[in-house]
């Protein structure tokens, strides 16, 4: 057996698949460790697994952690260019500098066979590729490949100048990029949703996974006595600061309507709801999908693929970040619709939900993204992939 450790972002988006294969690796009697800046609960911890929250970075870095994640509510406002500097030279390399140590230190401690990095948490990778330690990259959303040398010269070489200037920082002399795996990163779509006709050799797309612990306690009783379409809506983890004019949208348009939406955000944000509105900060969110008839979302991956293996009509409002390459994606796939946050007037909203429940097309469509999104392999793929791995690099240690 092995010891696999996942490390991970401060965002549980990007923390909520790897929970999925980590789960599956558990029970083939492999160990398990996560380590991130953020803690989570414990019973979201796939049982066996260890969470190593990195405490040591709070008391050197704490000021520098809470200001960078409240910078993320600034999204919604920057310009795509500004919002690729929030990402990257303001939010990822930051949290790689600080994460640092702590995770030179786990990882010696706990001697890890391999260690999987999350696409945006480049200390991962680089720490393992300083110690000779195997290393596999996740991406949870579908790779945007639009920024490249080719149509985005300017910005291309500003992100190469830093990513180089960050791994030199760090120690590592390499003429290449490192921080990203170049012998696996696990991307949880199928290739026919990302669209992408010639990926990489080593990507490999394993689907969406499923699996994580979610005991979330929900009111199935009051669900189940609701009748006419039934609506999910999320804003995920983060945009705190846009959720209050978001639902109060969302009440003027269906606060009448003949219809019930379950919505997962914390109730205190609107003093009075309507009657309609099932409203719950966290929800059992697979569980919940099962009984729905469609979804609102902002683009958050693992919605959108909760959605989509549903078989679920989506209307996809994009905010900021990766949303508005996800929409394109949801628009392109035929399975859904978009309308931009900014531009989200209350009549084209009410009827762009009404075509998405009554046109059986985007279900049709959604039902196909799906059957391509199972035939990637999921769970069972991603595990064969990292035990692969970790088997041929104990064979030809070192590696």
């Amino acid at each position: 057996m092995s010891k696999f450790l996942f490390v991970v972002p401060p965002f549980f988006g990007h923390i909520s698949p790897t929970l999925s294969v980590g789960t599956s690796l558990l029970e083939k009697g492999h160990e398990v460790a996560w380590a991130s800046l953020i803690p989570i609960k414990e019973d979201q911890v796939p049982l066996g697994g260890k969470f190593h929250l990195l405490q040591g970075c709070w008391e050197k870095h704490g000021d520098e952690i809470r200001q960078i994640l409240d910078k993320q509510d600034l999204g919604p406002s920057l310009s795509g260019v500004e919002t690729w500097k929030l990402a990257l030279e303001e939010t990822y390399i930051p949290f790689c500098r600080i994460m640092h140590e702590e995770v030179d230190l786990l990882m010696d401690r706990w001697k890890p066979d391999v260690v999987i990095n999350d696409c945006i948490t480049f200390v991962g990778g680089i720490c393992a590729f300083k110690r000779g330690i195997p290393y596999v990259t996740t991406t949870p959303v579908p790779p945007d490949l639009g920024v490249h040398a080719l149509n985005s010269p300017k910005i291309w070489a500003w992100q190469q100048q830093l990513m180089f200037a960050l791994q030199r920082s760090l120690g590592v002399e390499e003429e290449e990029l490192i921080f990203h795996s170049k012998r696996l990163n696990m991307v949880f779509t199928s290739q026919q949703f990302a669209d992408i006709a010639e990926p990489e050799p080593h990507m490999a797309f394993v689907g969406p996974v499923a699996g994580r612990p979610n005991q979330v306690a929900f009111d199935w009783a009051r669900l189940d006595k609701r009748s006419g379409p039934k609506i999910f809506v999320s804003l995920g983890t983060l945009l705190e600061d846009i959720r209050k004019a978001f639902f109060e949208r969302l009440i003027m348009t269906f606060k009448d309507e003949p219809l019930t939406i379950v919505a997962a955000t914390k109730p205190d944000i609107i003093s009075q709801w309507p009657d309609n509105f099932i409203v719950q900060g966290f929800v059992p969110q697979t569980a919940v999908m099962e009984k729905m008839d469609m979804v609102i979302c902002h683009g958050g991956f693992n919605t959108v693929n909760d959605a989509i293996l549903n078989e679920l009509p989506l209307l996809v409002t994009p905010i900021a970040y990766d949303h508005f390459h996800t929409a394109h994606l949801v628009e392109k796939a035929g399975c859904g619709k978009k309308i931009r946050y900014k531009r989200m007037r209350l009549t084209d909203l009410k009827e762009t939900v009404w075509e998405l429940i009554q046109d059986p097309m985007y279900k049709a469509k959604a039902k196909a993204v799906k059957e391509s999104f199972l035939s990637a392999g999921n769970n069972a793929k991603a595990v064969a992939l990292l035990e692969e791995i970790a088997i041929t690099c104990k064979e030809t240690h070192p590696c």
